[in-house]
């Protein structure tokens, strides 16, 4: 009889071992998975951003860009060991330019207005689970401002945006990605004609975003 229990004993105490190192082992490769490249096509919702008189004389006045959805494209790119990722970014809206609009008062709608973010920058996990990847995004590039006015030609200005989201994933290879972003684009300021030119500090161009994103791993 203690043979046949320590027969048992030999067969299962393996099996079970493997079954728990394979188990684990899955879970590495899981865990492990932002050590990889990153496709993620996104679109989500992005609002804010003024464009002040004495940035342009083009509208004579303060315009506003309306709020609109928006679409772009990030691709990860894995640092050595790092879970950290270089990751390039395009993101377009495609909206229009407005006075008016303050308390009871009807828009008037000036231009349709393209804004584009051409970014390099870094996502980084803050803490990793087998559930959700939380994450800080910070990015530096060019921001494209585009209005839709005959004669005139779209400005490209230094941008930069910081943003929190997080990663779930749905499957070794895929997973969903929700954030949120607020970009800040400098716009200068004509100071030819300007009396007192301190009082345009703050009148660059700034929005904020969310989004959600399907990431493919490979």
């Amino acid at each position: 009889m203690r043979k046949v229990a320590l027969v048992v004993l030999l067969l299962v105490i393996p099996s079970s071992l493997f079954a728990q190192y394979r188990d684990r082992d899955r879970y590495r490769r899981r865990y492990r998975s932002d050590n990889r490249f990153e496709l993620t096509p996104l679109v989500g919702y992005r609002w804010g951003g003024t464009i002040f008189s004495d940035t342009t004389s083009l509208f004579g006045q303060d315009v506003d860009s309306a709020s609109n959805g928006n679409y772009g494209l990030d691709f990860g790119i894995p640092l050595g060991f790092s879970n950290m990722k270089l990751e390039l970014m395009v993101n377009r809206q495609d909206t229009h330019l407005t006075t008016g609009g303050g308390l009871f008062e009807p828009d008037n709608r000036i231009a349709d207005f393209h804004v584009t973010y051409y970014h390099a920058g870094l996502m980084i996990p803050f803490s990793e689970s087998r559930n959700a990847t939380p994450f800080l995004v910070v990015s530096a590039g060019v921001g494209n401002l585009d209005p839709d006015i005959g004669g005139v030609s779209p400005s490209n200005r230094f941008s930069a945006s910081a943003g929190v989201g997080v990663k779930v994933p749905v499957g070794d290879n895929f997973g969903v990605r929700l954030e949120g972003r607020g970009y800040f684009t400098s716009l200068g300021g004509d100071t030819s004609n300007c009396r007192h030119c301190n009082d345009y500090n703050g009148h660059d161009f700034y929005q904020g975003e969310v989004n959600l994103g399907f990431v493919i791993s490979f």
